[in-house]
C-alpha cells in the first residue's frame, strides 16, 4: 500500500546548485541509513456515512431565511423564522383616538438568496408563549401560535427574491420586502393600556413575538434580523397629528431560524426513522444539506497500518481530505456550495473546530470548479490521531483509550443557508472520497 520515495542526499542536491557552494557534503558518506529523510506517500481509503443533523442550533443568528427550496438530488427545506419585536421607544402615546391607517411588516434582504422563485404566500402568526435569550433553541423548533392570522385578510401573492438597493435622487436605501398586515391587529396595539408600553419587559410579557413562515411558492431570501431595519410599522394618525410607530426585530430580540425538510426517495431511509438512528452508507454516495439536514460523517479506519509500517519517530508532512462531487444528473441551478464546513461534534451537539482550523495554512475545504472536489487540509488533526497511540501529549481532541470522533463536514453556514451536495463515496472505481496522507520518518 505503502510508496517510499528516498529523498535525494544533499551531496546530490548541491551539485545541482547554479553556483559554486562550499562543500558542505564531508563525511556524508558515513551517516548510517537512518539519517536520510524519507517521505511515504499514501492514499488512504475513508468511511463515510450520511446522518441527519438532529442537533443544529439555530437561535440568535444575524440572518433569517425564509422560504422553500427543491433540491432535486436531496428534497424540499422549508425555512421560516420566529422573532420578538421590541418598542423602537418606550412609553409610547398615541394621542387622542389614534386610527390606524396601514401597517406592514418591513424584512431588510441581507443578499442571499436560494433556488428558483416563483410567488410566494406569506403567513405572520403571534407567538402563543414567550422566546427567551437565555435559552437554546435548534432548527426542530416548532412553537405554537395564537388562532388566527396577523395578514391583511386579502393578501396578494408577493415576490421574495432579492432586490437591489433602492436608489433616489437624494439617498440610497437596503431594499425590503414588504407584507401587509391586518389594520385590526393594528387597531388593537393602538389601544393598548399605555402600562403595556412603559417598558420592553411589560410588552414583552403581552406581546410575545411573531412566526414568518412561506405557504406556497418556491425560492428563499435571508433577511437581517439584528440590525434593527427589520420591523412592523404602523402608520396612524390621531386629533392632532399623522405620523408611525415601529416595533422593532433588533440585536436584543430572541430569534430563531426553523427549518424543515421533505428528502427525495433515494433518501427515504431518512424520512422514515429517528434522527438518532437515520444513517445511509456513504459507500456509493453522500450528502450534504443545510438547514438541519443532512451532515457527511467520515472516520479514518486505516490509520493504524501508518503506525504499523512507520517509526515512533514518523511526522505527517500533510494530510489531505479529497471529496470529489457525484455530478450525475448534476443541476447548475442548484450548483455546489462554494465552501463547506468540517469539524466535530461538541458534547453539546454544536460542532467544533478541528485543530488545523487554528494552523497556518487553514482548514481549506473551497469548491475546485476544475476537479469538481473539496479538498481539507486535516494534517494536524491525523497527526494528533496518530499521537494517541504513543500517549504523546499532543493528542488534543483524540485522547487515549477512547474511540476517536468521526471528522464531520457540513454546509459552512448550516443554519443561516439552503444549500446541499452530493459527494462521491468511498467505494466507487473512479475519483472516490480518499484522504492523501505525505509522511516523513
Amino acid at each position: 500500500m505503502i510508496k517510499n520515495v528516498v529523498w535525494l542526499a544533499l551531496l546530490t542536491l548541491a551539485s545541482l546548485a547554479g553556483c559554486k557552494k562550499p562543500d558542505s557534503s564531508i563525511g556524508l558518506e558515513n551517516l548510517p541509513d537512518s539519517d536520510f529523510l524519507t517521505l511515504v506517500v499514501d492514499t488512504l481509503t475513508v468511511e463515510l456515512n450520511t446522518v441527519r443533523d438532529d442537533s443544529l442550533r439555530t437561535d440568535q443568528f444575524s440572518n433569517g431565511i425564509l422560504g422553500r427550496v427543491f433540491h432535486p438530488r436531496l428534497g424540499e427545506v422549508s425555512a421560516s423564522f420566529a422573532a420578538q419585536l421590541r418598542l423602537s421607544a418606550t412609553g409610547a402615546d398615541f394621542g387622542t383616538n389614534p386610527v390606524a391607517d396601514s401597517v406592514y411588516l418591513s424584512l431588510r434582504y441581507s443578499g442571499s438568496a436560494y433556488g428558483e422563485y416563483t410567488d410566494h404566500r406569506i403567513s405572520v402568526r403571534q407567538l402563543k408563549d414567550s422566546l427567551s435569550l437565555d435559552s437554546i433553541y435548534y432548527a426542530s423548533f416548532d412553537p405554537e401560535t395564537l388562532h388566527g392570522s396577523l395578514n391583511d385578510p386579502y393578501p396578494a401573492p408577493i415576490s421574495i427574491k432579492p432586490i437591489g438597493e433602492l436608489s433616489t435622487e437624494t439617498d440610497t436605501s437596503s431594499a425590503e420586502l414588504r407584507i401587509d398586515l391586518n389594520l385590526d391587529f393594528a387597531q388593537t396595539l393602538l389601544e393598548l393600556d399605555t402600562l403595556i408600553y412603559s417598558s420592553n419587559d411589560d410588552w414583552l410579557e403581552y406581546f410575545h413575538g411573531i412566526t414568518v413562515s412561506s405557504i406556497a411558492g418556491h425560492g428563499a431570501s435571508g433577511f437581517d434580523l439584528s440590525s434593527g431595519l427589520s420591523v412592523v410599522r404602523i402608520h396612524y394618525h390621531n386629533d392632532d397629528d399623522t405620523t408611525h410607530f415601529d416595533y422593532v426585530i433588533g440585536p436584543t430580540s430572541a430569534r430563531v431560524n426553523m427549518f424543515n425538510s421533505t428528502y427525495v426517495q433515494a433518501l427515504d431511509q431518512i424520512n422514515a426513522v429517528e434522527p438518532d438512528s437515520a444513517v445511509i452508507s456513504g459507500e456509493k454516495l453522500a450528502y450534504v444539506m443545510s438547514g438541519g439536514g443532512l451532515l457527511t460523517t467520515i472516520e479514518f479506519p486505516h490509520l493504524d497500518s501508518i503506525n504499523t509500517q512507520l517509526s515512533i519517530e514518523a511526522a505527517i508532512l500533510k494530510a489531505e481530505l479529497i471529496l470529489p462531487i457525484d455530478d450525475f444528473y448534476y443541476d447548475a441551478r442548484y450548483g455546489a456550495p462554494d465552501v463547506l464546513g468540517i469539524g466535530l461534534r461538541a458534547e453539546d451537539g454544536s460542532l467544533k473546530a478541528i485543530p488545523d482550523k487554528y494552523s497556518p495554512i487553514g482548514v481549506g475545504g473551497s469548491y475546485d470548479r476544475n476537479l469538481k472536489e473539496y479538498r481539507f487540509n486535516v494534517t494536524k488533526t491525523i497527526q494528533h490521531i496518530l499521537n494517541r497511540n504513543f500517549n504523546y501529549a499532543g493528542y488534543g481532541d483524540f485522547p487515549p483509550g477512547e474511540d476517536v470522533p468521526p471528522i464531520i463536514v457540513t454546509s459552512l453556514y448550516p443554519g443561516t443557508s439552503i444549500e446541499g451536495i452530493v459527494l462521491r463515496g468511498a467505494d466507487v472505481n473512479e475519483n472516490r472520497a480518499r484522504l492523501v496522507l505525505t509522511c516523513s520518518h
